[in-house]
């Protein structure tokens, strides 16, 4: 035995607050991470720009102080190319074997205590230096600050041969190594920083549109609540889910309520029809028992009770076909929207209707009246279903004028909206009681004399159905022994 779908094992399903969770921790990340990578590289040369920049520029202005020497660069007289003070000189100058030899802040190299000055002759011994570690001269060329790790120490050194403006003659060597140790702090303390940033600011921004998305999504929860107790039980009375979240959610409740009370009126349709068709076959179904209980009895040997039998039968089935026929008609009019945008030009339709009567009722007499402006009007109806209800009023004028010749009168106007169809008669009338009623399902106002007449009692339910599915009106005006007039009312059709 095949199991429905709601018996079926289903699989786990995962909120859509944790699909929208992850996938905001998620953009989150990327977003921060993006940014803490640019920040982090961006700070990192920013750093390193500035000390490569600053070094040069040190460098330059101290070498440019030397380049006044005529002569080779020596212990002596490099003093006095140097003899200035500035105010951010910090260190002091050291001889070759690490002793004191002068301030630098009274020779005026600019320094800082991370950056070392050597000053080298032209055999490449060094002269002094500002700190008590001696360096080798590393390039007897003039080099650009590179990056370079000495006594397990990274940073930026840079050589400039020290020519006299003078002679033009290399007089010596100047060497400065900047020590990048405090940078390398600085960047793993950004980074660190840039880090814990990022994790609180996910964390953050996760708790942030938890929050966001529950808001967001809790008119969504209150749709799929609806959707399952529809599921539930389908049969019982729809809840209208009123969302006023001005988005999407609400569009798509609107179309779910719609959807439900179309689905609704379907189904009490449906029951409707079974409970009158139920209930109308009963009469009709015990006559025709009756009748074949009667043949199985007597029917055999009386040929005049067996055709009496049989033609009452007849007439049973053809009220029964004729009464389902009826009740279908209704029942597609309701579930059928594909002719709403049809339109009719009503005064050929109603003199194509009114010629064909007169060939089948040639003892009734037919009056046609048109207080149109436009005799090309039309009115927004599926034409079948316009003719459907005219033939409908006709045919009940005519049976209910009582014996003898009858009278039925057609009259066409408008008004600014609508166009007006109005069938009257000069028949036995409805009394002013029944005619609240005579548009409900099987009713008839003179039982016994519709009992003769015939009919379903559906006509004028078919014709009221008609009415509303055009957003249109159908009434009665009459009065007994006087005839009635049947009004129906449909909106014209809209100018192209």
């Amino acid at each position: 035995m095949e199991t429905m779908p709601s018996d079926r094992k289903q699989p786990k399903k995962r909120s859509i607050m944790l699909k929208w969770s992850f996938a905001n921790m998620l953009f989150c990340f990327l977003v921060f991470t993006t940014f803490v990578t640019i920040s982090y590289q961006t700070s990192v040369l920013y750093f390193l720009d500035g000390e490569k920049n600053g070094l040069i520029s040190v460098v330059d202005s101290v070498a440019k102080k030397l380049e006044m020497s005529s002569d080779k660069l020596t212990p002596d007289n490099i003093y006095k190319y140097l003899d200035y003070q500035e105010p951010t000189v910090l260190d002091n100058l050291y001889d070759e074997d690490g002793h004191v030899i002068k301030s630098a802040e009274s020779v005026g190299i600019p320094g800082v205590g991370w950056r070392s000055f050597q000053v080298y002759d032209v055999s490449g011994q060094m002269i002094f230096t500002t700190q008590s570690a001696s360096l080798p001269l590393a390039n007897k060329k003039s080099t650009a600050p590179v990056i370079v790790t000495i006594d397990d120490q990274s940073g930026y050194i840079t050589t400039r041969q020290i020519k006299s403006k003078k002679t033009g003659q290399v007089i010596g060597y100047l060497q400065s190594f900047n020590n990048l140790g405090f940078y390398y702090n600085i960047r793993n303390k950004l980074l660190f920083i840039l880090i814990a940033l990022e994790i609180v600011a996910m964390f953050l921004a996760n708790f942030i549109g938890y929050f966001v998305s529950n808001h967001f999504l809790k008119p969504l929860s209150k749709l799929h609540a609806a959707m399952k107790k529809v599921t539930h039980s389908p049969s019982s009375e729809f809840e209208k889910v009123d969302i006023h979240s001005g988005d999407e959610i609400e569009e798509l409740a609107d179309v779910f309520n719609k959807m439900m009370y179309k689905t609704h009126d379907y189904i009490e349709g449906q029951e409707r029809f079974v409970s009158d068709v139920s209930h109308e076959l009963r009469t009709p179904l015990a006559v025709l028992d009756g009748h074949v209980n009667l043949l199985l009895r007597w029917g055999k040997d009386d040929p005049e009770l067996l055709k009496e039998s049989l033609e009452a039968s007849r007439q049973e089935i053809q009220k029964m076909s004729s009464m389902i026929q009826d009740m279908l008609d209704i029942t597609r009019l309701k579930q059928s929207d594909k002719f709403k945008t049809e339109e009719t030009v009503v005064v050929d339709s109603v003199t194509d209707l009114i010629h064909n009567m007169e060939m089948i009722h040639q003892s009734c007499h037919f009056d046609f009246e048109v207080k149109l402006v436009d005799p090309q009007a039309k009115a927004q109806i599926y034409q079948n279903h316009y003719i459907q209800a005219l033939t409908i009023l006709i045919d009940n004028a005519i049976k209910y004028s009582g014996g003898g010749e009858s009278f039925v009168k057609v009259i066409l106007s408008e008004d600014d909206k609508h166009i007006i169809t109005s069938v009257a008669d000069r028949g036995m009338g409805i009394c002013e009681e029944d005619q609240a009623h005579v548009f409900e399902r099987f009713f008839r106002a003179d039982k016994a004399r519709n009992r003769e007449i015939g009919g379903t009692g559906l006509g004028l339910s078919i014709i009221a159905n008609i009415a509303h599915m055009y957003h249109g009106s159908v009434s009665v005006k009459s009065e007994l022994g006087k005839g009635s007039v049947f009004t129906l009312v449909i909106p014209k059709a809209e100018l192209k």
